[in-house]
């Protein structure tokens, strides 16, 4: 009998987790909701999932070929690169991976690439290009000026306290120290194709939208897509970069694959209906968020009269974790427009954006509770 496709069950196969961690608690101190490891999706193709799909709790993939085994996606710090590393060695040991592919530019999925610099690095020209935008000394910084700030009451300077916990709890887990950018030098515009030991890897560009070099990776004899920060799962996306229109024709080609498994950056494996719900969010965050915009309200007012929205309050997606990224994915829409967002460029531009996100900010037991109260079925 043949592997069934997602028109016939509308759910993934279930993986066999080949290795975990043991961890009783996320990165972020949560109760995870699955177990942080490395799964067996389809015959020799793995993924390394990370629960449950926060900041940094980012999803990897390994492809095993003869000969050889490709890497899809790093950590973003070299403690967690060398355990993904370690646990996964069984697989990969008689097969060395001799390529990297990075989906995106943002850290969490591209700062491991120092451990394996001497392999076939592939991304797009534009994920390239954006690998230096941040650096781990700025990191650095942030942790230190968080574990200050976050002793602050919360609204105190304007949120300076709001500000210091939530990028104090977000970079917590993670050590910055000794980290070396090391972007790839196999670039690449529009698809590219790799052959990992037999094994055709099909990479596709679908960036600007998360970031401004998205891509993923398709295996289509063995019906396995690795779709990186196009797709989260449970987790709210944010469109760092935009067009937001960008990323809905990307799911939506996505969707159309109809690939057996499909792996999100962030979270579990995803059903078409997961991926459905994100292409929903994207539509109903513009429609919603623009009639605000063209009133001429401040892009902070819009987002959070979005997030107290009946229509938002009643979707899913107030069930999702982190419903405050709306307000950066609100920013890009608002440059998309015309419109003001910032109020100073660089680095002091980046802190008070987050300060103005961590006032938005609820936590994952105070969006459901809000989903709840407002006549939604609670989420699973």
């Amino acid at each position: 009998m043949s592997a069934p496709r997602w028109g016939q069950t509308g759910q993934p196969p279930v993986p066999r987790r080949v290795a975990a961690t043991g961890r009783t608690r996320t990165r972020m101190g949560e109760v995870p909701a699955f177990a942080e490891g490395l799964y067996e999706v389809a015959p020799d193709t793995f993924a390394w999932l990370v629960p449950n799909g926060s900041w940094g709790e980012t999803n990897l993939g390994l492809v095993r070929g003869q000969g050889e085994s490709a890497l899809i996606d790093t950590c973003w710090d070299l403690h967690f690169m060398r355990e993904m590393l370690a646990h996964s060695e069984p697989v990969w040991r008689r097969d060395p991976i001799r390529h990297v592919i990075n989906t995106h530019a943002d850290g969490d999925h591209c700062w491991g690439n120092q451990l394996l610099s001497d392999q076939h690095l592939v991304a797009t020209r534009a994920c390239v290009a954006q690998m230096h935008h941040h650096t781990p000394g700025q990191l650095r910084a942030l942790q230190r000026a968080s574990a200050l700030a976050r002793h602050l009451p919360h609204s105190a300077l304007g949120g300076v306290g709001a500000l210091g916990r939530y990028m104090g709890d977000m970079l917590r887990p993670y050590r910055f120290q000794g980290i070396v950018p090391t972007p790839a030098r196999h670039v690449f515009e529009g698809q590219c194709s790799l052959d990992v030991g037999g094994v055709a890897l099909h990479l596709q560009e679908v960036g600007p939208g998360h970031t401004d070099g998205d891509c993923w990776v398709h295996l289509p004899e063995r019906d396995v897509v690795f779709a990186g920060d196009i797709l989260f799962v449970g987790v709210t996306p944010v469109a760092w970069a935009g067009p937001v229109s960008n990323l809905v024709v990307a799911l939506q080609r996505l969707l159309a694959l109809g690939a057996r498994v499909v792996v999100p950056g962030h979270g579990p494996l995803a059903t078409p209906t997961d991926i459905q719900a994100q292409i929903d969010y994207w539509l109903w965050l513009q429609a919603t968020l623009k009639p605000m915009a063209q009133a001429g309200q401040p892009v902070e007012v819009a987002s959070r009269a979005c997030l107290k929205a009946s229509s938002f309050r009643r979707s899913p997606f107030a069930g999702w974790a982190a419903p405050e990224r709306l307000f950066t994915s609100a920013c890009t829409l608002y440059r998309e427009w015309g419109l003001p967002v910032g109020r100073w460029p660089g680095a002091l531009g980046t802190l008070d954006h987050f300060r103005r996100q961590a006032l938005l900010c609820m936590t994952p037991a105070e969006g459901a509770a809000e989903h709840t109260r407002s006549g939604g079925s609670p989420p699973t």
